[in-house]
């Protein structure tokens, strides 16, 4: 009888511990940058680099390309935003921005 009274105690504290654990661990913070941080970040892409003109340039083919299917109208526009430095870039399909 020990045994399972043992055994049915460790089972409820080890379920009572999980419960109070694991909900510890889907905890979520954020801290903001640091004046440093934003200052590579911000070096990590500048708008006369490859990055943006990269990405400018295959959003403008993929928009001609979905105008083209006619799933979008001819005047179309699209905001892009580029991951890394978090520029934002509005494309046409006639390349203006």
């Amino acid at each position: 009888m020990k045994t399972r009274r043992d055994a049915l105690l460790g089972l409820v504290a080890g379920t009572a511990g999980f419960g109070l654990l694991s909900s510890r661990a889907f905890a979520w913070y954020t801290d903001e940058l640091t004046p440093e941080q934003k200052a590579l970040m911000a070096a990590a892409c500048r708008p006369s680099a490859d990055n943006h003109a990269n990405l400018i340039t295959a959003a403008e083919h993929d928009l001609r390309q979905r105008i083209a299917a006619g799933a979008l109208p001819p005047n179309a526009s699209e905001q892009v935003g580029c991951p890394i430095c978090g520029c934002n870039f509005v494309v046409t399909a006639d390349g203006t921005n």
